[in-house]
C-alpha cells in the first residue's frame, strides 16, 4: 500500500533533506546507509526507495497544523528517519529477519557486525541532524530540549523491544501487558514525532505533551494493525506476511486468542508457539485458529478503540484546519488502513 496523497508533500521534503544529511560522503560505511535508507540494491546501484517516511512526515504535519512553517521542523523530520532505519537495522538482526520490501535486509547483505554499526551509525548523524535546526532559528535551548525528546522516545522504544524479546518465548501475556510494550516500541517514536513538530512551531505550553500521548495511543492502534496485516495482509513495515509470526513474536490476535480461547484452543496454540522452529503450515494453522476464535475481529476493534483516544487528545489543538483534517486522515490510514 502507497503513501496517501495527503503526505507525498511531506515525504518529499523529507527525502531531500536525508539525502543532504548524508551529503557527499565518499566512504563505504554511507553507502551500507544508503542501502538500508533504501537508496541502493544489494549490488550498490542506484533505486528508488519503497519504504514510507512515516515519521519525518508526521513531525512536519504536527509543526504545520500549529501554525509554524513545516519547513521549520525539517532537521527534526530527517532525525526522526534516521533513527528510524536505526532502530530497523538492528530490529531485522535481532529477529533473524531476511527481507523486507522485497529485497534483502542489511546484516543479511553485509553480514552482522557491519549491520550493528551502520545502526549506530545512523543514530549518531540523527542526533547531528537535529542540531540543525538552530539553522531554522529555534534557539539553542529548544535544541537541546529536542535533543531530550528524541533520546527519551529511543530509551522509551528500546525498553518495548526488550519487552517484545521476552515475550517471544512466553505465552502469559495479558492484552494490558501488550498495550503497554507496542506503546513504547511503536508509540514511543509516533509521540515523539508529533511533540518535535510542536517544539519547532514553538507551541504553547502543554500542547507538545499532549501530542506524545496522541502519538502513543496512535502508534498502539498502528502496531495492532500491523499485527493485522502481517497475518492477513501487506504489514507498512515491508516484511513478507507471517514472518514475525514465525520467529514467535505474539502480535495482539494471538495475545487476545491465548486470554480468551477454551481451553482446547489454548493447548493447539500452546503447541505450536512451543515448537522448536515454526514453519509456514503452521502459520497457515494459526490463523485459522484465530479467525475461528474471533482474535482478528478483535483486534481490529481494539485498533478502532486507540485511534478513538488518540483523535479525542487531539480536539482543539490545531490551528490549520487542512493539517488537522490531513493528521485525522493519516490516522485512519495508519490504524484502519482507510484512505
Amino acid at each position: 500500500m502507497g503513501t496517501p496523497a495527503w503526505l507525498s508533500g511531506y515525504e518529499e521534503l523529507v527525502e531531500r533533506a536525508l539525502k543532504g544529511a548524508l551529503g557527499q560522503q565518499s566512504f563505504p560505511l554511507y553507502r551500507l546507509m544508503e542501502y538500508q535508507l533504501g537508496w541502493r540494491d544489494e549490488h550498490g546501484a542506484a533505486q528508488e526507495r519503497a519504504a514510507p517516511r512515516l515519521y519525518g512526515a508526521l513531525c512536519l504535519l504536527a509543526c504545520g497544523g500549529l501554525g509554524g512553517p513545516a519547513e521549520r521542523a525539517v532537521p527534526a523530520a530527517v532525525a526522526l528517519e534516521l533513527v528510524y532505519q536505526f532502530l530497523q537495522a538492528h530490529a531485522d538482526l535481532q529477529e533473524g529477519s531476511q527481507e523486507r520490501y522485497q529485497r534483502p535486509t542489511l546484516w543479511w547483505v553485509s553480514g552482522p557486525a557491519q549491520a550493528i554499526n551502520v545502526g549506530d551509525g545512523l543514530h549518531t548523524l540523527a542526533r547531528l541532524a537535529l542540531m540543525r535546526l538552530t539553522e531554522q532559528g529555534v534557539p539553542e535551548h529548544q535544541v537541546v530540549r529536542s535533543l531530550q525528546t528524541l533520546d527519551a522516545a529511543c530509551l522509551r522504544t528500546c525498553e518495548g523491544v526488550h519487552q517484545g524479546l521476552v515475550y517471544q518465548e512466553r505465552l502469559d501475556i495479558s492484552p494490558d501487558q501488550y498495550e503497554r510494550t507496542a506503546r513504547a516500541s511503536t508509540g514511543a517514536l509516533v509521540g515523539c514525532a508529533l511533540e518535535l513538530g510542536a517544539q519547532a512551531a514553538e507551541a504553547p505550553a502543554g500542547t507538545g505533551e499532549t501530542l506524545r500521548a496522541a502519538g502513543e495511543d496512535l502508534g498502539v492502534a498502528f502496531q495492532v494493525q500491523e499485527d493485522i496485516q502481517g497475518l492477513w495482509g501487506a504489514p507498512l513495515s515491508g516484511k513478507p506476511r507471517g514472518s514475525e509470526t514465525l520467529v514467535k513474536k505474539k502480535g495482539y490476535p494471538v495475545v487476545y486468542a491465548l486470554e480468551h480461547a477454551p481451553l482446547a484452543q489454548k493447548r493447539e496454540l500452546g503447541a505450536l508457539f512451543f515448537k522448536r522452529v515454526l514453519e509456514p503450515v503452521d502459520l497457515e494453522r494459526l490463523t485459522a485458529l484465530l479467525e475461528g476464535l474471533g482474535a482478528r475481529a478483535a483486534a481490529q476493534l481494539a485498533a478502532e478503540e486507540h485511534l478513538r483516544r488518540a483523535l479525542l487528545r487531539l480536539e482543539g489543538i490545531f490551528v490549520v484546519e487542512d493539517c488537522r483534517r490531513d493528521l485525522e486522515r493519516t490516522g485512519r490510514w495508519l490504524a484502519l488502513r482507510d484512505n
